[in-house]
């Protein structure tokens, strides 16, 4: 699993980074990308993103000094 929690990582912040570029300087660079590849290429993108965000809120259980708050209960 380790594999897919770092592909989830990096799909969330390359579209973390993709709204901020949307919200600073009104920029469509990955939609604009995707779309010379395919028509449904930027909602596949999306989709990738949101799936990535719902994996990765398994992450809120979990300590800075890593290991689990829940552990022991």
């Amino acid at each position: 699993m380790k594999l897919l929690d770092r592909l989830a990582l990096t799909i969330l912040i390359i579209g973390g980074i993709h709204l901020m570029l949307i919200g600073a300087v009104n920029s469509y660079a990955i939609t604009d990308t995707l779309m010379t590849l395919h028509i449904q290429g930027p909602r596949i993108f999306y989709i990738l993103v949101g799936i990535s965000a719902l994996w990765c809120t398994k992450y809120y259980g979990y300590t800075p000094r890593g290991g689990s708050r829940l552990r022991g209960r």
